[in-house]
This record gives structure tokens, sequence and C-alpha cells, in this order.
């Protein structure tokens, strides 16, 4: 696993709704879980979210930037947050 998740921003949880504070926590948790090494089984077993989704989440926050180089992390876990810039 990358070891640049250490330098993640943190997402301000203010900003969102009630419903997508819930889904970002449930989706973190996963991602923490993910990097700590638990089985697939149980990390669905406390979120709820399958091993596919969980890796997709994961290879999401490890996208990078094109104009920054960096990380999208934690903010890729948001509801609806966009990664990739659209280039025509």
């Amino acid at each position: 696993m990358e070891k640049a998740d250490s330098q993640w921003k943190e997402v301000d949880e203010r900003k969102l709704t009630t419903a997508e504070r819930c889904v970002y926590r449930n989706r973190r948790k996963a991602i923490e879980l993910y990097k700590k090494g638990y089985a697939a089984m149980e990390i669905f077993r406390l979120t709820g979210l399958n091993g596919a989704a969980v890796v997709r989440l994961w290879n999401r926050c490890c996208e990078k930037d094109p104009e920054t180089g960096q990380c999208c992390g934690y903010e890729a876990l948001v509801p609806r947050s966009r990664i990739k810039r659209f280039i025509r």
C-alpha cells in the first residue's frame, strides 16, 4: 500500500450534509481498515462495503491530480466529489 496516505488532507466535514457525512465516514472507516490489513469479509461486516468497492475507493484516493501531482486522498471519499477535471 502506498505511504502517501499519511499526507492526505483532512476533509472539512462541517461542509457536508448529514447524509454525505455518514457516507464519507463509512467509506473512510473502510479505507482505514483496509490500510490496517483487515480481511474483506471483516470490512464488509463492519461497513457494508464489499472488497471490490473498497479497492475502487482506495484507487480513487491514490489517483494524482494532473495539475498539482498530489494524491486526491480523503477528498475522493466524499459523495459526488469530482476528482478528475473535464478536458476537451
